[in-house]
C-alpha cells in the first residue's frame, strides 16, 4: 500500500504550482471588472448631474412672459462643460485622459421641443438636455490578462427641465 503511494508524493504541489498563475488571472479580471463597473457608475452619475445642472439654464425672459420653460442652449452647453470638467477632476487618477478633454469632446444635446432625444432615443415632453461622453479608463491590472490597459466607457444621461 505505502508502494502504491510513493508514486503519488509532491502532485499536490505541482497542481498548485500550475494551478496558481490561473487563479491570480482570474482574480485579477474580476478586480478589473469591479473597477470598470464603479467607474461606470461615478462616470454615469457626473453626466447625469452635468445634464442636471445645464437645466438650470432657463430662459427667464420666456418664463416672466408667462411662457412655457425654455432652455437657452449655448448656456445650458457652458453649464454642462463645465461641470463635467470640474467634477471628474475626482476620477482623473483613473482617466486615460484629461477631463478638460472628456467635458471638450461631449456630445450635448439641448432640445425645448417635445420628441425623441437624439442621444438617449427617450421621447421627451420637456426641455431636455442630454449628455455622452467617451471617456478612456486606464485599468493596469487588464495587462496581465494580455489585454490593453485602457478601456473606453461611453455613458449617456440626460435631464428634463420642469418647473
Amino acid at each position: 500500500m505505502a508502494r502504491a503511494r510513493a508514486g503519488e508524493r509532491g502532485q499536490v504541489a505541482v497542481y498548485a504550482v500550475l494551478l496558481f498563475p490561473l487563479l491570480m488571472l482570474v482574480l485579477a479580471l474580476v478586480l478589473a471588472v469591479g473597477t470598470l463597473e464603479g467607474m461606470r457608475t461615478r462616470l454615469r452619475a457626473q453626466v447625469d448631474m452635468a445634464a442636471l445642472t445645464a437645466t438650470q439654464a432657463l430662459d427667464v425672459a420666456s418664463l416672466a412672459a408667462g411662457g412655457e420653460p425654455r432652455l437657452e442652449p449655448d448656456a445650458a452647453e457652458l453649464l454642462a462643460r463645465e461641470y463635467l470638467a470640474r467634477n471628474l477632476e475626482a476620477s482623473s487618477s483613473l482617466l486615460g485622459a484629461s477631463p478638460a478633454e472628456i467635458a471638450a469632446g461631449a456630445v450635448i444635446s439641448v432640445s425645448n421641443d417635445a420628441g425623441v432625444d437624439p442621444i438617449t432615443g427617450v421621447s421627451n415632453t420637456a426641455p431636455t438636455v442630454s449628455i455622452r461622453i467617451e471617456a478612456p479608463v486606464r485599468v493596469s491590472l487588464l495587462g496581465l490578462a494580455g489585454l490593453g490597459p485602457v478601456v473606453t466607457l461611453t455613458i449617456a444621461g440626460s435631464a428634463a427641465a420642469r418647473t
